[in-house]
Protein backbone atom coordinates (compact mmCIF):
# COMPACT_ATOMS: atom_id res chain seq x y z
CA UNK A 1 0.00 0.00 0.00
CA UNK A 2 2.80 2.19 -0.47
CA UNK A 3 2.23 5.80 -2.21
CA UNK A 4 -0.85 6.47 -0.05
CA UNK A 5 -1.55 10.05 0.96
CA UNK A 6 -4.43 10.07 2.90
CA UNK A 7 -6.30 8.07 6.08
CA UNK A 8 -9.51 7.20 4.00
CA UNK A 9 -9.89 3.09 4.50
CA UNK A 10 -10.76 0.40 7.04
CA UNK A 11 -8.40 0.35 9.95
CA UNK A 12 -7.96 -2.59 12.79
CA UNK A 13 -6.49 -2.76 15.87
CA UNK A 14 -6.99 -2.25 20.01
CA UNK A 15 -6.36 0.65 22.19
CA UNK A 16 -5.29 -0.27 25.88
CA UNK A 17 -6.50 1.35 29.49
CA UNK A 18 -3.77 2.58 31.29
CA UNK A 19 -4.97 1.53 34.72
CA UNK A 20 -4.90 -1.99 34.01
CA UNK A 21 -3.78 -2.84 30.79
CA UNK A 22 -7.48 -4.48 29.84
CA UNK A 23 -7.07 -4.32 25.99
CA UNK A 24 -10.12 -3.69 23.37
CA UNK A 25 -9.81 -4.55 19.66
CA UNK A 26 -11.62 -2.22 17.43
CA UNK A 27 -12.23 -1.20 13.76
CA UNK A 28 -12.09 2.36 12.61
CA UNK A 29 -13.72 2.89 8.49
CA UNK A 30 -12.07 6.84 7.82
CA UNK A 31 -12.70 8.88 5.34
CA UNK A 32 -10.09 11.99 4.92
CA UNK A 33 -10.77 14.92 2.53
CA UNK A 34 -8.34 17.94 2.77
CA UNK A 35 -7.29 17.00 6.05
CA UNK A 36 -10.56 16.35 7.72
CA UNK A 37 -11.56 12.86 9.06
CA UNK A 38 -15.00 11.29 9.41
CA UNK A 39 -16.28 8.15 9.79
CA UNK A 40 -17.33 4.82 12.32
CA UNK A 41 -15.90 2.94 14.46
CA UNK A 42 -17.13 -0.88 15.49
CA UNK A 43 -15.95 -2.38 18.77
CA UNK A 44 -17.31 -5.09 21.06
CA UNK A 45 -19.58 -4.27 24.17
CA UNK A 46 -17.04 -4.43 27.22
CA UNK A 47 -18.85 -2.03 29.51
CA UNK A 48 -21.88 0.48 29.83
CA UNK A 49 -26.24 -0.07 29.48
CA UNK A 50 -25.90 -2.64 26.75
CA UNK A 51 -23.02 -5.05 28.33
CA UNK A 52 -25.26 -8.67 27.76
CA UNK A 53 -27.12 -7.74 25.44
CA UNK A 54 -25.64 -6.25 22.46
CA UNK A 55 -22.40 -7.43 20.54
CA UNK A 56 -20.78 -4.82 19.91
CA UNK A 57 -20.93 -0.71 20.07
CA UNK A 58 -20.76 2.06 16.97
CA UNK A 59 -19.14 5.17 17.61
CA UNK A 60 -18.98 8.09 14.72
CA UNK A 61 -15.40 9.79 14.27
CA UNK A 62 -14.10 13.48 13.44
CA UNK A 63 -11.08 14.80 13.21
CA UNK A 64 -8.13 16.45 11.60
CA UNK A 65 -4.64 15.47 10.23
CA UNK A 66 -1.61 17.85 9.69
CA UNK A 67 0.89 16.23 7.99
CA UNK A 68 1.46 13.17 9.81
CA UNK A 69 -0.01 14.12 13.01
CA UNK A 70 -3.74 13.06 14.08
CA UNK A 71 -6.69 14.10 16.81
CA UNK A 72 -9.90 12.32 16.81
CA UNK A 73 -13.14 12.99 18.69
CA UNK A 74 -15.06 9.46 19.17
CA UNK A 75 -18.36 9.65 20.45
CA UNK A 76 -20.57 6.53 20.56
CA UNK A 77 -23.84 6.71 18.62
CA UNK A 78 -27.21 7.12 20.72
CA UNK A 79 -28.61 3.58 20.49
CA UNK A 80 -25.80 2.64 22.42
CA UNK A 81 -27.35 4.26 25.67
CA UNK A 82 -23.73 5.70 26.57
CA UNK A 83 -23.61 9.37 28.04
CA UNK A 84 -20.07 10.41 28.80
CA UNK A 85 -17.78 13.25 27.19
CA UNK A 86 -16.26 12.31 23.67
CA UNK A 87 -13.28 10.43 23.59
CA UNK A 88 -10.05 12.19 21.62
CA UNK A 89 -7.85 9.68 19.89
CA UNK A 90 -4.38 11.63 19.82
CA UNK A 91 -1.72 10.48 17.52
CA UNK A 92 0.29 9.89 14.59
CA UNK A 93 0.29 7.78 11.55
CA UNK A 94 3.59 6.74 9.91
CA UNK A 95 4.66 7.75 7.14
CA UNK A 96 3.25 5.02 4.71
CA UNK A 97 0.18 5.59 6.16
CA UNK A 98 -0.45 2.00 7.22
CA UNK A 99 0.07 2.42 11.08
CA UNK A 100 -1.57 4.93 13.66
CA UNK A 101 -0.55 5.00 17.45
CA UNK A 102 -1.07 7.22 20.10
CA UNK A 103 -3.16 8.21 23.03
CA UNK A 104 -6.62 8.26 24.23
CA UNK A 105 -8.34 9.82 26.76
CA UNK A 106 -11.83 11.42 27.66
CA UNK A 107 -12.36 15.33 26.88
CA UNK A 108 -12.86 16.11 30.14
CA UNK A 109 -11.47 13.58 32.27
CA UNK A 110 -7.89 12.72 31.26
CA UNK A 111 -7.44 10.63 34.20
CA UNK A 112 -9.01 7.41 32.09
CA UNK A 113 -6.52 7.18 29.51
CA UNK A 114 -4.36 4.59 27.20
CA UNK A 115 -3.17 3.74 24.21
CA UNK A 116 -3.94 2.87 20.83
CA UNK A 117 -2.85 1.33 17.58
CA UNK A 118 -4.26 1.12 14.54
CA UNK A 119 -3.23 -0.82 11.22
CA UNK A 120 -4.87 -0.51 7.79
CA UNK A 121 -6.32 -2.73 6.43
CA UNK A 122 -7.89 -1.60 3.07
CA UNK A 123 -8.08 1.73 1.04
CA UNK A 124 -11.03 3.36 0.73
CA UNK A 125 -11.83 1.81 -2.75
CA UNK A 126 -11.04 -1.96 -1.67
CA UNK A 127 -12.99 -1.07 1.82
CA UNK A 128 -16.23 -0.37 -0.40
CA UNK A 129 -15.61 -2.73 -2.69
CA UNK A 130 -15.49 -5.41 0.06
CA UNK A 131 -18.90 -3.90 1.74
CA UNK A 132 -20.43 -3.89 -1.83
CA UNK A 133 -19.87 -7.14 -2.45
CA UNK A 134 -20.85 -8.69 0.60
CA UNK A 135 -24.09 -6.77 0.49
CA UNK A 136 -24.49 -8.59 -3.19
CA UNK A 137 -24.25 -5.21 -5.46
Amino acid sequence: MSGLKDMSGLWSGEYRYDTDGTCVAFTAMLTEIDGRLCGTTLEPVTFGPMLGCEPEYDATVRGDRCGQHVLLSKRYVPETGIIQPDLIYCGSVDASFSLFTGRWSFSEDARISGTFSLSRVATRTAASLAVQLAAGA
